[in-house]
């Protein structure tokens, strides 16, 4: 009788503990819901007298054809309300800051790019050009060129002597940089430097393995559409690797990063949220990358590159 007793009194403190933990988690959630009503109340009663109260539809009609790009997709005032702020937001700070890095992305241009740079990735190229010397084209900086340069990289390595073409690579994602990087730089060798408004993200970017490349020499192409990710490469390889010549002109000048977030209706929204800074902490935004030779663009480049190694062989082996 009292085991059963105890056993009553035990079940009965475990169903007061779960209605008491009930009681927290529901005040903090009526919480939590009160101040995002508090934080966004001023956004949500505009946005309600103007999506669903204001008399000029004509006008809202206009307004929305000029900031949401699928005519067809239109879902209503209220619906598409946000996806307008929010092009006319970073419309704007385009405009200020001459910052085309940050806009709303509509569903069909975020499959354009993808598509685009699948397709650009792909024509990667590796050529011999003599017994010596190899000639590596890499057109962006994404897991595609990355893999590529990876999976030759047994081959590449087999040559004393280096061409590596960066003339119109536009850049990609600053990971794939950082891994192909790896293949070049000794471990522990700063790479960039990220800086965020967050003190929490901003980090210094080192290479995390042992360099497997061991050329002679390097040339690196490059020309004013040489930007972003490629031009940290640039950057990256000047610093730590040994007889690197950059040849051409100066590269775009992008020393920025962009992170893009998925919105609803396959709506995205893509905004600047970093600056990348070189091994030294130079920041080369609207300044760009010089070479070490300049060069006009209908020059040949490749030619010009042999002439510096066998001037550099030369100059070891008198």
């Amino acid at each position: 009788m009292f085991r059963n007793r105890n056993l009553f009194e035990g079940e009965s403190d475990k169903l007061r503990r779960r209605y008491r933990a009930f009681q927290i988690g529901f005040f903090v959630m009526l919480g939590i819901m009160g101040f995002t009503v508090y934080a966004n109340f001023d956004y949500w009663v505009f946005k309600t007298l103007i999506a669903n109260n204001y008399v000029f539809t004509s006008a809202l009609d206009e307004l929305y054809s000029r900031h949401i790009l699928e005519e067809n997709r239109r879902n209503g005032f209220r619906r598409d309300f946000d996806r307008v702020v929010i092009s006319i937001v970073t419309a704007e700070l385009s405009e200020i800051n001459n910052d085309r890095h940050t806009y709303l992305y509509a569903p069909q241009e975020i499959q354009h790019v993808r598509q685009t740079d699948r397709a650009v990735a792909r024509t990667a190229n590796i050529e011999k050009i003599n017994d010596e010397t190899v000639y590596l084209f890499i057109p962006n900086i994404s897991r595609i060129t990355r893999e590529f340069v990876q999976r030759h990289s047994s081959y590449l390595a087999q040559y004393d002597n280096l061409v590596l073409d960066l003339r119109g690579n536009y850049g990609g994602w600053l990971a794939d940089f950082h891994r192909i990087a790896d293949l070049f730089v000794p471990s522990g060798a700063v790479l960039s430097h990220e800086e965020t408004r967050l003190a929490l993200f901003t980090r210094t970017i080192t290479s995390s393995g042992d360099a497997y490349f061991d050329f002679d020499n390097v040339v690196i192409l490059q020309n004013r559409r040489t930007a972003s990710a490629a031009e940290g490469l640039i950057m990256a390889l000047s610093e730590h690797v040994p007889n690197v010549t950059t040849v051409g002109q100066t590269t775009f000048g992008k020393g920025t990063g962009q992170v893009t977030v998925p919105l609803t209706g396959g709506y995205a929204v893509r905004a600047t949220v970093l600056r990348v800074l070189g091994p030294q902490g130079q920041c080369i935004h609207n300044v760009g990358v010089e070479p070490d030779i300049e060069m006009d663009m209908d020059a040949d480049k490749i030619e010009k590159a042999l002439e510096i190694i066998s001037s550099s062989y030369n100059s070891q082996h008198p």
